[in-house]
């Protein structure tokens, strides 16, 4: 593995983590394209803790601020500040509730389907299906999606959920999924977006334990310079991506990326119908 296909391959991964154009289908369609071989469980540990380290460094004041509330009476604990609206123990009970399906589901289907789905045909079928999505959400959100944090509810904290679990599918992104059903439910766009990047932090560290553990059980090498490079290079890229999300989502449109993911997911079902 080359170090350009190291820079590429995770600043990919760091990108599209947490916008709303799934990493695990563009990745996909990069190896396809520049025809890489996969780069391999090692890497991927690498990549996932680079973004790992992102959001937490981007949330890090509101993490702190989570962990010291839940030491607090819940006395103290009602008249605390509140993060995004809500109490420290209302946010992590709401994000437990809404990480479960991504137990319970996500990871046996990703750990069935992952081998078999990971091809650029499949992965730009999916890519479609989230720009189609995105698209509805967008539509919604001028129309209905207003709610800030505080209105979450146990229930609507399983229905996104349950959507972010079929992100197990290459193509299929964790995020705009997640951004989706917050929207639908009457969400804003910036309010579900970082309900998304709260859910990021259990998704990304069960993710990278997953591939630890397949590591560790295949015996699969280390590279250390290069997995130090994928992990910095992925780490920078999410730190931007974070940023971007959360500026377009305050004040702009999800409209763009609905227009990538139809247009990625058709020109390449288009050179795959071609023979490419």
């Amino acid at each position: 593995m080359s170090i350009l296909e190291v820079i590429v391959l995770a600043l990919i991964q760091g990108i599209t983590e947490f916008l709303p154009i799934s990493s695990s289908g563009h990745l996909a369609l990069a190896r396809w394209l520049f025809g890489w071989e996969d780069p391999g469980l090692d890497f991927d540990v690498a990549v996932h803790a680079g973004t790992l380290l992102a959001i937490i460094w981007a949330f890090r004041r509101e993490i702190v601020a989570v962990l010291r509330g839940l030491r607090l009476s819940p006395q103290e604990a009602a008249r605390a500040p509140r993060i995004d609206g809500l109490t420290p123990r209302r946010l992590v009970a709401l994000g437990f509730v809404a990480t479960l399906p991504l137990v319970i589901i996500g990871a046996p289907l990703y750990e069935t389907l992952e081998s078999d789905l990971r091809g650029p045909t499949v992965a730009a079928a999916f890519l479609l299906v989230t720009g189609v999505l995105i698209a509805l959400a967008e539509w919604r959100a001028r129309r209905l999606g207003s709610e800030s944090l505080t209105a979450m509810t146990m229930p609507r904290a399983v229905v996104i959920g349950v959507a972010q679990a079929l992100a197990a599918l290459p193509g299929i992104s964790r995020a705009g999924m997640c951004i989706v059903a917050g929207v639908s439910l009457g969400h804003s766009r910036e309010a579900a977006a970082r309900f998304a990047f709260w859910l990021a932090l259990p998704a990304l560290t069960g993710a990278g334990a997953l591939a630890v553990r397949a590591v560790i059980e295949e015996g699969v090498a280390g590279r250390i310079g290069h997995l130090a490079i994928g992990a910095v290079v992925s780490c920078a890229a999410a730190l931007l991506a974070i940023r971007a999300l959360l500026w377009l989502t305050r004040s702009r449109s999800l409209a763009p990326f609905a227009v990538w993911c139809l247009a990625a997911g058709a020109a390449t079902l288009i050179a795959r119908a071609a023979g490419a």
